[in-house]
């Protein structure tokens, strides 16, 4: 039995050496959840947000404010299985809601944008639409106070997802 699981592994080996090496891709999809979790950051409206980003290894930074009430992140970094990434999120501060939007575009996307698409449209929490027209796969979703885009065709790939939250009220005496 044992000699039968060793000549399996040495098989194993021998036609994916990239195993034998330590070497593994990351799956697409576990780059564009990864990404989308950051983008949510973002729009959530979470202070952390860059620290969060820089921790995940993009290249995060908030833009000059034109408005107390408004502000604005940009972000870049190369993600594994999907490409380079340009992300772009707006909070914007309301009396009693929070508006955040985030997007990131991947012009030249690798990998299988079905996969992607349907990892994306079977995220817990969220519900809606998948179409695949024209070579391309798109989703329009909605998950709580989130709305999410993602669209993967030959203009490549893209997430947008917008939130719209009610502000949190002091506590009476703060």
């Amino acid at each position: 039995m044992r000699k039968g699981l060793a000549i399996v592994v040495i098989l194993a080996l021998a036609a994916h050496p990239a195993l034998a090496q330590g070497k593994t891709k990351v799956a697409p999809n576990a780059g564009a959840l990864s990404a989308l979790q950051t983008c949510q950051t973002f729009a959530n409206g979470d202070e952390t947000a860059v620290d969060a980003a820089i921790s995940a290894g993009w290249d995060a930074y908030e833009q000059d404010a034109e408005s107390p009430f408004v502000h604005s992140y940009g972000a870049e970094r190369e993600v594994d299985g999907l490409g380079w990434g340009d992300l772009f999120a707006l909070v914007e501060t309301y009396p009693d809601r929070i508006f955040g939007y985030c997007r990131i575009d991947f012009v030249e996307a690798r990998g299988n944008g079905k996969a992607v698409i349907d990892a994306i449209a079977g995220l817990d929490g969220f519900e809606g639409e998948v179409k695949a027209m024209d070579g391309g796969h798109y989703a329009s979703l909605v998950g709580g106070d989130s709305l999410l885009l993602a669209h993967w065709d030959d203009a490549g790939f893209v997430i947008q997802l917008t939130t719209i939250t009610p502000k949190l009220q002091p506590a009476d005496g703060d």
